[in-house]
C-alpha cells in the first residue's frame, strides 16, 4: 500500500514539474565564435571564460571575431546598520563591471557599466558562515553579470 502512494506522490509532482514550464537555464545562443578577453580580475575572468566555453564560442589571444576589453571590476562592501551596542547587523555588497567591446569591423562599442548590489545580515557569532555566505554572494554577482555581458555583446554585431 505504502509503495502505491509513493508512486503516486512521484507521479504527481513529477507532472507538475512538467505542467510548471521549469527547465534548465542552459547555454545562451550567441552569434559569433570566437572572443580575446583583455583586462578583468582572475577571478571574474575565469567565470567569464567558463559561460564562453558552455555556449560554445572559444577564448583565444588574437584575431578574434571580437574582443571584449574589462577596464575595470570593482566590489566594495559598505555597512547597512548597527545595533544598539555598535555591532554591524548588516552589509551592503556591491560589484561593478566597467566594459567595451570590438566587433570584427574594427569599431570599438561606447564604454558600458553594469552593476548589481545585495544585501545581507552579519553575526559576529557566525563569522566563518558569514565569510561563505559573502563569498558566494560575490560569486552570484559575478555570474549575473557575466551573463549580462554575454548577451549585450551577442544582440550587439
Amino acid at each position: 500500500m505504502k509503495k502505491i502512494f509513493n508512486f503516486i506522490f512521484l507521479l504527481i509532482f513529477t507532472a507538475n514539474i512538467a505542467s510548471c514550464g521549469y527547465q534548465l537555464r542552459g547555454s545562451q545562443e550567441i552569434n559569433f565564435k570566437s572572443i580575446t578577453i583583455i583586462g578583468g580580475s582572475p577571478s571574474f575572468v575565469k567565470i567569464m571564460k567558463k559561460k564562453f566555453k558552455q555556449s560554445g564560442v572559444k577564448a583565444q589571444e588574437e584575431n578574434a571575431e571580437k574582443i571584449l576589453e574589462i577596464t575595470n571590476d570593482a566590489f566594495s562592501k559598505k555597512i547597512l546598520s548597527l545595533s544598539s551596542s555598535g555591532k554591524v547587523k548588516e552589509y551592503q555588497i556591491n560589484y561593478k563591471v566597467f566594459f567595451r567591446f570590438k566587433s570584427k569591423n574594427g569599431e570599438w562599442s561606447d564604454a558600458s557599466n553594469i552593476e548589481t548590489t545585495r544585501d545581507f545580515t552579519y553575526d559576529d557569532k557566525n563569522i566563518i558562515a558569514k565569510t561563505k555566505e559573502e563569498s558566494r554572494l560575490i560569486k552570484g554577482m559575478q555570474e549575473q553579470l557575466v551573463r549580462t555581458i554575454v548577451t549585450q555583446i551577442s544582440v550587439i554585431e
